[in-house]
């Protein structure tokens, strides 16, 4: 789990969804906005629906298999283009049912090794985009 200065408020979650700026790149979608200018680091939190799973210990799972991805690839301290972002990662809507199918006859090890796979292919989409993007 990230430490609390390094999550996003319930505030900042809600300004970041109706503010639509936003990258979808396979199963995963990123929500952001630039951070205030005296914060040196990026604040990421993350969502998974409950349309994915009624069970709770998948869905932190995928959570933490996505919080350990960001933590071993250092995404917090890392800028994007030099410039520092407010993200909020979220499943995609339109890929739930893909998911559930996809994750449903594998092992907890296998579920973990997936999505972080999946994140990681979706997190250098993201960050090529930012880097080519004038923001």
């Amino acid at each position: 789990m990230l430490a609390k200065k390094l999550r996003l408020t319930g505030k900042d979650v809600i300004f970041i969804t109706r503010k639509r700026q936003y990258f979808s790149q396979g199963i995963f979608w990123f929500f952001y906005i630039k951070q205030y200018p005296n914060i040196k680091y990026n604040q990421i939190s993350s969502h998974i629906t409950i349309k994915l799973s009624k069970r709770a210990v998948l869905r932190h799972t995928i959570k933490r298999a996505i919080m350990q991805g960001i933590q071993e690839n250092n995404l917090i301290e890392s800028p994007i283009n030099d410039i520092f972002y407010k993200i909020f990662i979220v499943l995609s809507k339109d890929r739930v049912w893909e998911i559930d199918k996809k994750i449903a006859n594998l092992s907890k090890k296998d579920t973990i090794k997936y999505i972080q796979e999946e994140f990681g292919k979706a997190w250098k989409w993201f960050n090529n985009r930012m880097y080519t993007k004038k923001i």
